[in-house]
């Protein structure tokens, strides 16, 4: 987001955010376990990298969207677009849903989660964080996200963490606090 800021927005492009985003950078990948990636994960790892760009390029020309329109008109015009997008490529490929197990509770209740909660509700913050800092700074906050991931990966599904982890926790903070200090 910070060369997306600076490029698009002419954020100015300072060492100290530089330096951030470098320290947030490696943190994540520390984090992650390094740049250790098996041949099964690959297209994972293309397919992450490419969503980060592409919201890192729509957190950037959101912010071109005039201040009068607030988070929530941002979300539900955002949400509108997709709704009308995505519903075609669903129905043509209805038929590869099992409609009985996406009705249980326990599917339907993480869907109801995945759409309010982890969607809905957390667009209009990222979109309200966006109204209130700039670009470059809202940006570092996006490297949270993997922190948590491990986190649940670990709370939840009994994943390993690693003393990296640690070390690229301590970098992202670093990240976040000199981005905020600038």
């Amino acid at each position: 987001m910070t060369l997306f800021a600076a490029w698009l927005l002419k954020e100015r492009l300072t060492f100290t955010r530089v330096l951030a985003v470098t320290c947030a950078t490696i943190g994540v990948i520390l984090a992650g376990g390094g740049l250790h990636v098996h041949a099964h994960q690959t297209l994972g790892v293309i397919s992450l990298t490419i969503a980060a760009l592409t919201w890192a390029l729509m957190s950037v020309l959101l912010k071109k969207v005039p201040a009068r329109y607030s988070a929530l008109q941002v979300t539900t015009i955002g949400t509108l677009v997709v709704l009308i997008g995505l519903t075609p490529v669903i129905l043509i490929g209805y038929h590869a849903f099992n409609w009985a197990i996406m009705l249980t509770p326990k599917v339907g209740g993480g869907i109801l989660y995945l759409g309010i909660i982890s969607t809905a509700v957390a667009f209009v913050l990222w979109n309200k964080g966006l109204q209130l800092l700039q670009a470059s700074q809202s940006g570092l906050f996006f490297f949270f996200q993997p922190l948590v991931g491990s986190l649940l990966g670990w709370l939840v599904l009994g994943e390993a963490l690693h003393i990296s982890f640690v070390f690229g926790c301590l970098l992202i903070f670093i990240g976040v606090i000199l981005t905020l200090r600038n």
